[in-house]
């Protein structure tokens, strides 16, 4: 299956090996493993919002499943979309001060791949309670899209 070769190469970046195997995938299957990965993410404050509302009423009322069944998935895959879309533009920039052959599209997946790393330690994190450090989720984020990028030639210089 494509996700389980996907989430084992993402382990293997910065690795060129990987990111060349990884850059081969079609857009579909790197859309769905980021939103599973951004469920995984979103998981446990969605069991905290429905226990918090057993606690507050004793059960769950109707408006919560809708909330849950039809609200929660469309919004963490518009927060997902939002999300590597507005690191991809980080990275474009990165792109362009490195001076690198590589387009936009190409630079959405390595985020989306490079962030399963950051994802994973944020989400450790997040269950010891600890969130405000969200920041070194950042830079492993930062430290893989750089070596990524590197991997990539730099632009011809015009003679």
């Amino acid at each position: 299956m494509n996700i389980i070769n996907i989430l084992k190469n993402s382990f293997q970046l910065p690795h060129k090996q990987a990111l060349f195997r990884l850059n081969r995938m079609n857009m579909r299957d790197t859309l769905v493993y980021i939103n599973l990965l951004f469920f995984i993410l979103f998981l446990p404050d969605a069991v905290n919002f429905v226990l918090n509302i057993i606690d507050a009423n004793g059960s769950i009322p109707d408006v919560v499943y809708i909330q849950v069944i039809f609200l929660y998935p469309a919004l963490t895959i518009f927060i997902t979309t939002i999300s590597v879309t507005g690191l991809s533009g980080i990275a474009y920039l990165m792109r362009t001060w490195l001076s690198r052959k590589l387009a936009f599209h190409q630079l959405w997946k390595m985020t989306a791949f490079a962030l399963t790393v950051p994802i994973i330690v944020y989400l450790m994190f997040k269950l010891i309670n600890q969130d405000s450090l969200i920041l070194v989720s950042l830079a492993i984020w930062l430290w893989f899209i750089y070596k990524m990028i590197t991997v990539y030639p730099k632009k011809a210089q015009p003679q």
